[in-house]
């Protein structure tokens, strides 16, 4: 069977034939097999170098060996049961020692951490509305568009932040401390520390969305080396080992507000399931003895390959961008003023050579313990070169 075939029947039964928008590519996506390390192969019989890592979960590649241990021993004895189990206590206990969060809660998805997470922050700050930035995707809910509940500001201005702020009818401000869904973009310099003061002044609860970059760029939240406390924050991708599972937590004072210890209705058959849960403490096991400095010297090496091009880059450790522009990135706005169209050319370029990238231009790169310098240098090199071409072209 291959992937033009499985498409066929695939879009008999799915929306546009997947079940998350930016699986799809025309005129069909090549549907994967299997992963291993930091390859991934489809049922055509293709190998790729995958800098995609489903979207950023896999920060130590596909099937690692103790992870997968870990899910077959615990499939064994059972893996859903409506009811508390250690190793929910054992997780959330090396995240708050790893962390500010001093009760958390387990959801499934990062959509659902943000979501319940400004919901909570609605019932506590008695305000009716959301403030997030421009561009920041915080998940498929109502919150992440722009509506007479939800205003936005541009990422790195504290000056539109602050004269939205001054209203004081906002419940919280939502942010991810670097941007990954417009690709990635980093923080200006004291911008975190000021957004902390500016909602600290103003009475707005302050959300930092880490679904991202937590635990990517060391084995802490990003927000730990601006050394600033958000009232609540939001985890998923890498806690969940590959397997669906998201945090979202903060002060107990706030947290404590939720059913059954409050009176904020939020639960979920699913939630603190007991596979994705092993995934995520194995994965954390793990990540808690890496050296991160392995995953930023290859980070750095692809940022020097891509920089190459003349064209702008940004990175931050495991997670990089190229755009299709020259100049500084510092917000969404800069991003759409580029050569986006061209995008999909580069990936379909980079597929024909073995190289998965995200299928959007507004997905990031991403790498992971198991990628090789040599994997590195052959992937950005490609990258970086073809991106040229195709800014020159007119």
């Amino acid at each position: 069977m291959n992937s033009k075939k499985l498409f066929e029947r695939a879009s008999k039964l799915f929306p546009g034939g997947v079940n998350s928008p930016v699986r799809y590519y025309a005129p069909y996506p090549r549907f994967i097999k299997k992963g291993k390390g930091s390859k991934i192969y489809d049922v055509d019989g293709n190998e790729y170098i995958d800098l995609l890592l489903a979207f950023g979960p896999m920060i130590l590649g596909h099937a690692n060996p103790s992870v997968v241990k870990s899910i077959n021993e615990r499939a064994e004895n059972g893996t859903l049961f409506g009811a508390p189990t250690e190793e929910e206590i054992k997780l959330a206990e090396i995240i708050k020692k790893s962390s500010t969060i001093e009760m958390m809660r387990f959801v499934n998805s990062g959509s659902e951490a943000t979501l319940h997470s400004l919901r909570l922050s609605i019932f506590f700050n008695r305000r009716k509305k959301i403030l997030k930035v421009k561009g920041g995707y915080h998940g498929t809910h109502i919150f992440n568009y722009p509506s007479e509940i939800v205003d936005e500001v541009d990422f790195n201005s504290t000056d539109e932040l602050e004269n939205k702020l001054r209203s004081k009818e906002y419940s919280a401000f939502i942010v991810e401390p670097v941007m990954g869904n417009a690709g990635v973009i980093n923080p200006a310099d004291g911008y975190l520390e000021n957004v902390r003061d500016l909602t600290s002044r103003y009475g707005t609860l302050l959300i930092i969305d880490e679904v991202i970059t937590g635990y990517r760029t060391g084995f802490f939240p990003f927000y730990m080396r601006k050394k600033i406390e958000p009232d609540l924050v939001t985890l998923g991708k890498i806690v969940g080992g590959g397997l669906p599972l998201a945090v979202y937590g903060g002060k107990e004072e706030i947290m404590k507000n939720i059913k059954p210890s409050g009176a904020l209705p939020q639960a979920g058959t699913y939630s603190g399931n007991p596979l994705s849960v092993v995934a995520g403490l194995e994965t954390m096991k793990i990540l808690s003895r890496k050296d991160y400095g392995k995953l930023e010297n290859i980070t750095k090496k692809g940022y020097e390959i891509l920089r190459e091009s003349g064209l702008s880059v940004n990175m931050e450790t495991g997670m990089l961008s190229i755009y299709l522009r020259k100049g500084d990135v510092r917000k969404f706005s800069d991003v759409v003023n580029s050569k986006k169209e061209k995008f999909m050319n580069l990936f379909f370029k980079m597929l024909d050579g073995g190289i998965y990238i995200p299928p959007s231009y507004d997905e990031t790169i991403f790498l992971s313990f198991s990628h090789s310098e040599k994997d590195v240098e052959y992937a950005f090199s490609n990258i970086s070169q073809e991106a040229k071409r195709l800014w020159r072209e007119p």
